[in-house]
């Protein structure tokens, strides 16, 4: 018994192909798991001109940040400033907001301009740094980073 291939019976299995597809998406699908990278779009954009200016002044440094990835941490080298400033790091996970990281800082004048996240806070993935601090002005920095 030969069994003829025609367009009929091409759209049928065409149809029943798209059909299991749809049902597989449906099932399958929604069981992946996905955060917000925010809660607060509203008023983080708002604040982006803010941002704008914090970033701007970073570039203004009379010498760039320095960010290093050693065996024992990641090390932040601030350039030479004339007062003491304060702020704070996060260091964000896209993967999930439970391996995120937010710790304040204080850096005095008298002192060496650097700051130390120790290998104990972080896990084997990518991170988005963010530094925000106050002197004399507000400073935003950013920059990806791999933690290995």
């Amino acid at each position: 018994m030969k069994i003829k291939f025609n367009w009929e019976a091409g759209i049928v299995l065409s149809l029943v192909i798209f059909i299991t597809f749809v049902i597989y998406i449906a099932f399958f699908f929604p069981h992946a798991g996905s955060q917000l990278v925010s809660d607060r779009y509203y008023e983080e954009e708002m604040k982006y001109q803010e941002i704008i200016n914090e970033k701007k002044n970073v570039l203004e440094l009379p010498k760039k940040i320095k960010v290093s990835i050693l065996s024992s941490g990641i090390e932040i080298l601030f350039p030479p400033m004339n007062d003491d400033f304060y702020g704070f790091f996060t260091l964000f996970r896209s993967s999930s907001k439970d391996l995120d990281l937010t710790r304040s800082f204080k850096i005095l004048k008298s002192s060496k301009k650097i700051l130390f996240i120790p290998k104990k806070f972080l896990k084997k993935g990518y991170y988005k740094l963010t530094i925000r601090w106050k002197s004399d002005k507000k400073y935003l920095f950013e920059k990806d980073i791999f933690w290995k």
